[in-house]
C-alpha cells in the first residue's frame, strides 16, 4: 500500500523529511525553535511574514524558505487577519528539488500525457516517476492516488511519501485538492521533472524505499 503518513507522525525511516506540521498563523504570530538538521517553511495561505535573527522577510502563497537551524527562534505572523504555512522538519541536506503549492481538481475530459495506465483516471494528473523522493501534504481536499500500482485514498493532514524511481499519479479527486508537494534531492541521472518511460526509459525503484 502507498505509504500515507498523518501530520505529527514519524515518517518512515528511508525518508528525508521526518515530520511536518500546519503552522495557523494569524496578527500576533506563532513563535518555534528549529528542531531538525534541515527546515523548511512552506506557505500555503499567504502572506506571511517570517523573522529569524536578522532575516525578516515576507512569504507569498506557493513560495517556501529554509531556516537556519542555528539561528535561534522563528516567528511567523500574518499581513491580513490569518495565514497558514507548513514546517518541514528533517534531514535533506543543502540540495533540493522541486517545491510549492499544486491544485488538482476532476476534469470532466481529462487529458494524460504521462505514462499508460490501467486504472480509471479523471484528473490532469500524469503517472510518472522522479530521480529523486517525493512527498505530498494535502492541505484540502480529498482524492485517490496511486503509487507503483497500488491505490489509496487521501485527505487533509496527511502526507504521501514517494521513494524515487516509484510512478505515482492522482488519479482522481473526488474534492478538489490543494497540496504541498517537496522533492528532495535528485539521485541517479539527476533528471529534473516529471519522467515518463516512453520518454526517458524504464522506471528503476530505488531499494528500500516503499
Amino acid at each position: 500500500m502507498p505509504r500515507i503518513v498523518r501530520e505529527g507522525q514519524r515518517l518512515p525511516d528511508w525518508c528525508r523529511l521526518h515530520r511536518f506540521e500546519f503552522v495557523r498563523v494569524d496578527a500576533e504570530g506563532v513563535s518555534f525553535a528549529p528542531e531538525g538538521r534541515s527546515e523548511r517553511i512552506v506557505t500555503v495561505d499567504g502572506p506571511v511574514n517570517l523573522r529569524q535573527g536578522a532575516r525578516n522577510l515576507g512569504l507569498a502563497s506557493g513560495q517556501f524558505f529554509d531556516l537556519d537551524v542555528e539561528a535561534g527562534p522563528v516567528r511567523l505572523t500574518a499581513f491580513y487577519g490569518a495565514g497558514l504555512a507548513v514546517r518541514l522538519i528533517g534531514d535533506w541536506g543543502p540540495e533540493t528539488a522541486g517545491c510549492g503549492v499544486f491544485r488538482v481538481v476532476d476534469e470532466p475530459e481529462p487529458s494524460d500525457r504521462g505514462d499508460p495506465v490501467t486504472y480509471a483516471k479523471s484528473t490532469r494528473m500524469d503517472s510518472h516517476y522522479h530521480d529523486c523522493d517525493e512527498y505530498w501534504i494535502m492541505v484540502d481536499g480529498r482524492a485517490e492516488v496511486v503509487v507503483a500500482g497500488e491505490a489509496a485514498g487521501i485527505g487533509p493532514g496527511e502526507c504521501l511519501c514517494i521513494g524515487m524511481g516509484r510512478h505515482h499519479d492522482m488519479a482522481a479527486a473526488p474534492e478538489p485538492v490543494r497540496a504541498v508537494y517537496f522533492e528532495t534531492a535528485y539521485e541517479r541521472g539527476r533528471r529534473m521533472g516529471h519522467l515518463w518511460e516512453h520518454t526517458h526509459g524504464p522506471a528503476v525503484p530505488a531499494a528500500g524505499r516503499d
